[in-house]
């Protein structure tokens, strides 16, 4: 028994031993072979957004481990032939194929890769394998291949801002983003200040890429959009210095400007929307010092605030919501609830810098 009892011990440490020594499972001894023959990107792949229904196909030879076994098979790019920064695209193979669309894989190359629009750029590609876990991951050989992305306002209203010497701001600050509309992937908004003269444009790169401003005259305030064939003109400011949301329907292409309306609702006015949208709860504009302003004796509670526009639904404030934490504007956007403020009820004060991003309660 004594010796059986070290045997096992023996068999014990060289398991562990070899675990050691190599902690990639290993299937066989046939040499592991990666994807490879990917076909359908050619030298060039010319994309543009009259064409951005059309299915690109991509063909490989599938990876093999030497045994029967499940894998995934993956597209990866990169702006680099040595892959430093690498993107997985989130498309899946069937039939040895990856089946997308031009909309889909530019969209991927200006949102995810960060290339420039209107601009010829290389881009590596190459298929990546993988299976149970603690076996190798493969990495087929790399293709090269031109491409330009084109601009496209009705994918990705995230990369917006606006720039212009009406808003008082350059795109490379980032601080005049377009926030997300909870549950309307279609809508999204901006409060900015403008000031009394001058003029604006939308901006999808820092670079001042893919910059759009209105055709036409606006109808009921509303105005058109440009595309990458008609970029448009600039947008006048109201003409009067103040805050004022600046509204965009992806859908229809069009833009609002009105006054910027920020209302308190919930527990410390004691009633919801719409109800609770009314002068009473209304934030007034300080333009001497550039800031939103409510002072008003509340009921204790969570703080609760909202922007309205013609593009958000009424009912539904929550879709625009933000909060106070740590002296910062927090956005909602396309997330679950926030984490909340309790107010003590009395006599409050509560400012707004949407300039800076930044609030006070006193």
């Amino acid at each position: 028994m004594k010796n059986l009892r070290y045997i096992l011990i023996l068999c014990l440490a060289i398991m562990i031993m070899s675990c050691e020594d190599d902690d990639i499972l290993k299937l066989n001894d046939t040499a592991y072979t990666p994807a490879a023959n990917i076909q359908g990107f050619g030298t060039n792949l010319a994309i543009s957004k009259d064409r951005k229904t059309e299915m690109i196909t991509v063909s490989y030879t599938p990876a093999s481990y030497g045994v029967e076994i499940v894998t995934t098979h993956k597209l990866q790019f990169a702006t680099s032939t040595d892959f430093a920064d690498p993107i997985t695209f989130d498309v899946d193979a069937a039939g040895n194929e990856f089946n997308f669309s031009v909309g889909a894989i530019n969209e991927f190359f200006t949102e995810s890769l960060k290339l420039p629009v209107d601009v010829e750029a290389t881009v590596s590609a190459r298929v990546i394998t993988y299976s149970l876990g603690g076996v190798d991951t493969l990495y087929s050989s790399v293709v090269n291949f031109a491409t330009t992305p084109y601009l496209d306002i009705l994918f990705a209203p995230e990369t917006f801002y606006l720039f212009g010497d009406g808003v008082g701001r350059i795109a490379q600050n980032n601080k005049l983003g377009f926030k997300k509309v909870h549950s309307e992937p279609d809508d999204s908004w901006i409060i900015v200040w403008m000031e009394a003269t001058g003029t604006f444009k939308l901006t999808s790169d820092p670079e001042y890429k893919g910059v759009i401003g209105k055709i036409g005259d606006p109808a009921n305030g509303e105005y058109t959009l440009g595309t990458v064939d008609n970029r448009g003109e600039d947008i006048p400011v109201p003409g009067t210095a103040g805050y004022y949301t600046v509204g965009v329907n992806l859908a229809t292409n069009t833009l609002i400007v009105e006054p910027a309306n920020v209302y308190i609702t919930g527990p410390n006015v004691g009633e919801w929307p719409v109800s609770s949208v009314k002068e009473e709860n209304r934030f007034q504009l300080d333009a001497d010092n550039k800031k939103m302003v409510l002072n008003k004796s509340l009921a204790g509670g969570e703080l609760r605030l909202h922007v309205t526009h013609p593009y958000i639904s009424g009912p539904d404030w929550w879709h625009a919501e933000f909060i106070i934490l740590d002296g910062k504007i927090e956005y909602r956007e396309d997330g679950g609830d926030q984490e909340r403020v309790n107010l003590n009820a009395g006599e409050r004060s509560i400012e707004l810098d949407f300039i800076n991003h930044t609030g006070k309660i006193e």
